[in-house]
């Protein structure tokens, strides 16, 4: 059975890749005053990760930061910002 264990153990350790990772994503939005407001996406993994980065995000309504409103609409790739992640647009 431990020897099963281990074997199912490192099984798992080489089917995991780098597109397996996840990471919490925000819409970076730039505010009048040039700073930048956050909408929060949530967490994405493997192809959904790869897939946000790559096409970006649309906001359904307008969503309020703080004191700003970032606007509904359709946010490119180069505005998504994935946390503790390279990524490539």
């Amino acid at each position: 059975m431990k020897k099963l264990s281990l074997i199912l153990f490192i099984g798992v350790l080489f089917a995991c890749s780098d597109s397996d990772e996840c990471h919490d994503c925000h819409i970076a939005w730039e505010n009048a005053q040039g700073q930048e407001v956050e909408v929060e996406l949530g967490e994405f993994c493997g192809a959904q990760l790869s897939d946000l980065e790559s096409n970006g995000d649309t906001l359904a309504e307008p969503t309020v930061v703080g004191m700003d409103t970032v606007p509904a609409g359709y946010y490119p790739g180069s505005s998504i910002h994935c946390e503790e992640h390279d990524h490539a647009h």
